[in-house]
């Protein structure tokens, strides 16, 4: 993977946002808000990806392999993260810290309940996904949720409301 663009080391700079601010965050926390950073970003730079990874259709909405594997182990509990990952977080590129630093000011402050129901909503590339499975976890590709779609559902949903 590329480190430029590793998500995980991304999300270290977002949980040191909350930490910095004496928020505690959670995994489910973090799947949602990185689902929506990928989604700006590509809405931003005009791109089709920014992640390698996927994020898959779960029970409780969004969620990328690399950073379920990096965070299991706090279950539902604040993440807690060591003085080298806050490095790493602090190192990534300064277009990606100004783009997390807005998504952590308009989603940092949602409960994870809250950002749930965001990315649930009906007609969402979560929402789809969610049907066409059966309304139940699958595993590998027939989980995706389509970079694409998510882009266009993202944009419509949270930015040309603004305009």
């Amino acid at each position: 993977m590329d480190i430029e663009n590793n998500i995980v080391h991304d999300s270290y700079y977002l949980i040191n946002k909350f930490t910095e601010k004496e928020i505690p965050v959670t995994q489910l926390q973090v799947q949602k808000i990185m689902y929506f950073f990928e989604a700006y970003y590509m809405c931003e730079k005009k791109v089709d990806k920014l992640y390698e990874c996927n994020f898959n259709a779960w029970t409780f909405g969004p969620v990328a392999i690399p950073l379920h594997k990096a965070y299991k182990a706090f279950e539902g509990r604040p993440i807690i993260l060591t003085e080298e990952q806050i490095n790493i977080g602090n190192n990534i590129s300064e277009d990606k810290r100004k783009i997390l630093d807005y998504i952590f000011e308009v989603f940092g402050k949602m409960t994870p309940a809250q950002l749930v129901n965001l990315t649930h909503m009906k007609g969402s590339p979560w929402y789809n996904k969610w049907i066409a499975n059966g309304q139940k976890v699958v595993y590998g590709e027939n989980s995706y949720i389509d970079k694409t779609k998510t882009k266009e559902w993202f944009e419509q949903v949270f930015l040309n409301e603004n305009n």
